[in-house]
């Protein structure tokens, strides 16, 4: 496979990687390099080094000056400007947390429970402006799944904000006007509404045919229809009344015809990691990045954080690189994707040095 194409595949990847500075020997220079990658995504635990433990600060964060050091770092390799995301919801799903250094926050659902604007805006700021000082240029939040009570694996986290819509609605606006303001897309997650699930994606298939009713829908539609949503994350939980074969991820019934024509959300529509089990369990990395293509995804987050490959990104690359010299997928449609991500970091002023 030549190296335009593998070039061409890595502007639909962001990478996960070990290490809280660049050295000469780093796998993830000579991925930024070879594949041309979007970018990276950060985290403050490496799940397998730290085992149970959870060890805080063995992965990509430790301080505030390192991890600008970091994100300054990995800028300079690339040709381009790169997307730096990470996960920076607030409270327990947070990757810049006050044990390195960084403000002290607080949980999506606490913002919710407060139900105060002003305070909400305070919070986003505040968050906005910690990502902004760290060079992290995409935040996977706000959260949009709705609360649904204890046992929902989302509320069990405080990672939803209401159980009422319109409350979240109105809490995600100020949270990604205060990011747009600093520079800092956001993604609304997690598509068509995981705050049903009491099963966790992570270890395994979680289905909502149960429990998800449209009312899961609303704040979705309602930021999509005010322009609000740059991107979106699609969930992995599956709903057989809307789609009876396939996870929400892999679904072109949810992706394309739900989200895009339903919907009409022109934006960047990103993959929650595909090695979550609940795909990893039941397809392989060509079988899956074929669903995911022909279901409507543009950019893939690899976060390679669950069990650790060394050479996750690159078989990845290869995997959709086969896709397309075996003609399952068109040169054509990862353009399309590369059209939208190119819009959207231009939109946001991350252009090519």
């Amino acid at each position: 496979m030549s190296n335009s194409i593998e070039k061409l595949v890595g502007q639909l990847i962001i990478a996960g990687f070990r290490g809280k500075s660049i050295k000469n020997d780093s796998p993830i220079e000579s991925f930024i390099k070879n594949f041309n990658l979007a970018g990276v995504i950060l985290y403050d635990i490496d799940l397998e080094l730290g085992g149970k433990d959870l060890t805080p600060g063995t992965r990509n964060i430790e301080s505030p000056k390192q991890l600008k050091d970091l994100t300054s770092s990995i800028q300079d390799i690339s040709e381009r400007q790169l997307l730096i995301s990470v996960d920076q919801e607030g409270g327990h799903t947070s990757r810049l947390r006050s044990i390195y250094g960084f403000a002290q926050d607080t949980t999506w659902a606490h913002v919710g429970k407060l139900n105060s604007p002003p305070l909400t805006k305070q919070f986003s700021e505040e968050t906005a402006n910690t990502l902004k000082d760290a060079g992290i240029n995409l935040n996977f939040a706000p959260v949009l799944d709705l609360d649904h009570g204890n046992g929902s694996v989302i509320s069990d986290q405080e990672r939803a904000c209401s159980d009422d819509p319109e409350k979240v609605i109105e809490h995600a606006r100020i949270f990604i006007k205060a990011h747009r303001e600093n520079g800092v897309i956001t993604c609304g997650k997690h598509f068509p509404g995981l705050g049903s699930a009491s099963g966790d994606t992570h270890e395994g298939i979680t289905d909502i045919t149960g429990s998800w009713t449209v009312k899961d829908l609303q704040p979705f539609d309602t930021l999509i229809q005010e322009n609000e949503l740059d991107t979106v994350m699609v969930s992995h939980a599956f709903d057989k009344k809307l789609d009876p074969n396939y996870a929400s991820s892999l679904s072109k019934n949810i992706i394309t015809k739900m989200l895009r024509d339903d919907l009409g959300f022109e934006g960047v529509v990103i993959c929650d990691d595909p090695s979550m089990r609940a795909i990893s369990d039941h397809f392989n990395l060509e079988e899956t990045f074929k669903l995911m293509l022909d279901a409507g995804v543009d950019l893939f987050c690899l976060g390679n954080n669950l069990i650790y490959d060394p050479d996750y990104i690159p078989n990845a690359v290869n995997a959709v690189c086969n896709l397309i010299s075996s003609g399952k997928i068109k040169k054509a449609r990862i353009e399309q994707s590369i059209d939208k991500i190119e819009l959207l970091k231009l939109n946001y002023g991350i252009e090519k040095k």
